[in-house]
């Protein structure tokens, strides 16, 4: 068992070097800005013909074995032309896919859990004489995430969502609108389901 184990942190260590380094590469050719102590574990997937900016301390998990509970293996970062996508310090992603039109905003100290994913677009029109259009990419409008928040599994995050300052996503959840600051929100439409009481303690 002991050799078992071993090896597989010898394994460990050593995909996580080869990965680094076509990481490295992909952030450098995507022309993707970031701070020191970036941290990725596994191969991410990025397409940047906007801006991709990563703040200090990010960690990033992009693989099934890392993090296995749900069917996503690996994070992507893809922006169109216009589109903007920052994510702030301390911030941890796991297996979560993100593209952006318009604009997404991701805070400091946020914890997105894995199969989540952000859109600032609807990707195509309601109305098939648009959606049939060559780049038709639908309504865009920016989404932006505060500070300390907590976003469950396999949640999605769609155009328009603004998820104020230490709020908590329950997992599984749609979230399409606005969130105030410190509660606890989940379901498909997310509705409002409590305060964070730790915080009205405090306060």
């Amino acid at each position: 068992m002991k050799i078992f184990r071993l090896f597989r942190a010898v394994k460990n260590k050593f995909v996580y070097a080869f990965y680094t380094v076509l990481n490295r590469v992909s952030l450098h050719t995507e022309s993707v800005k970031f701070l020191p102590c970036l941290t990725i574990f596994g191969r991410i997937f990025i397409r940047n013909y906007g801006g991709i900016t990563l703040g200090r301390n990010v960690k990033i998990t992009s693989s099934f074995s890392k993090n296995p509970i749900v069917n996503s293996f690996f994070t992507s970062l893809v922006t169109e032309k216009n589109g903007k996508i920052t994510i702030g310090d301390n911030t941890g992603i796991s297996n979560s896919f993100f593209y952006s039109v318009s604009s997404i905003t991701i805070g400091e100290n946020v914890l997105i859990g894995a199969g989540c994913k952000v859109y600032d677009t609807d990707f195509h029109s309601i109305d098939p004489s648009e959606r049939i259009k060559v780049g038709d990419k639908g309504r865009c409008k920016p989404v932006s995430i505060g500070d300390n928040v907590f976003i469950g599994a396999s949640t999605f995050i769609l155009k328009g969502a603004q998820i104020g300052n230490g709020s908590v996503i329950g997992a599984n959840s749609v979230v399409s609108g606005a969130i105030p600051d410190n509660q606890i929100w989940a379901g498909n439409p997310a509705k409002f389901i409590s305060h964070i009481k730790s915080v009205e303690k405090k306060s």
